[in-house]
């Protein structure tokens, strides 16, 4: 049996200044990454990015919004975490770290309203939300 010591040593004093300051750089962001998530009120709190209406029901917009956020894919090629929760008079749909959240109530005499807070407005959201109305 072979055993391999493999040691790494991290000597600060000899990388160049550059290289450290990358190196703290690099450890404070992931470190604050998990600080960094905000809750559905604050997402909701950043205002109103798009107000939608449809005429169908509120469990089928629900549904299908659902189903297309949870096949959209991130840059990297993996799927979003979507979830449905339900809220007072529909349901609220939204992917991990609430970047984007959806609420889906019923607005008035069989129309559906779905209000879109969403962290940016690129990445085709609303255009995939639309598919759902």
């Amino acid at each position: 049996m072979y055993l391999i010591n493999i040691r790494i040593d991290l000597d600060f004093n000899n990388w160049d200044w550059d290289v450290r300051k990358l190196f703290s750089i690099a450890m404070l962001a992931f470190i604050l990454t998990g600080c960094a998530t905000r809750s559905i009120d604050d997402a909701r709190e950043s205002g109103d990015q798009v107000t939608l209406e449809s005429s169908k029901g509120v469990d089928d917009v629900s549904q299908c919004i659902l189903y297309k956020w949870q096949n959209k894919k991130d840059i990297v090629g993996s799927p979003f975490g979507a979830t449905m929760q339900p809220l007072p008079g529909g349901n609220t749909i939204y992917v991990d770290g609430n970047l984007f959240v959806a609420d889906v109530t019923k607005k008035n005499e069989g129309n559906t309203q779905v209000k879109l807070y969403l962290l940016n407005l690129r990445h085709g959201w609303v255009d995939l939300t639309k598919t759902c109305l």
